[in-house]
């Protein structure tokens, strides 16, 4: 496939795609941004023809840092009210 912006599916279930029925087994042609999402809520899988490779997966990784300069604990400024004695 010569264009990186389309990618090649085929369908796992059948579902309404440019607002037509469309199959469970049909292989479409449909844009990387709208392929990206039916594979990944499980309506579709990357179709290979014979001899092509699967899209390698991306390099990054998401991955949380601790903060240099996190908030300070909290501290308590004022006891708590006097009891009244009567």
């Amino acid at each position: 496939m010569a264009d990186s912006n389309i990618k090649r599916l085929r369908l796992t279930r059948s579902i309404i795609l440019a607002g037509e029925h469309a199959e469970a087994g049909e292989i479409h042609d449909v844009p990387r941004a709208l392929a990206h999402r039916l594979i990944g809520e499980g309506s579709a899988v990357q179709h290979l023809e014979e001899g092509d490779e699967p899209e390698p997966a991306p390099a990054t990784v998401n991955r949380m840092e601790h903060p240099g300069n996190a908030d300070p604990p909290p501290q308590r400024v004022s006891g708590p009210p006097p009891k009244v004695r009567k």
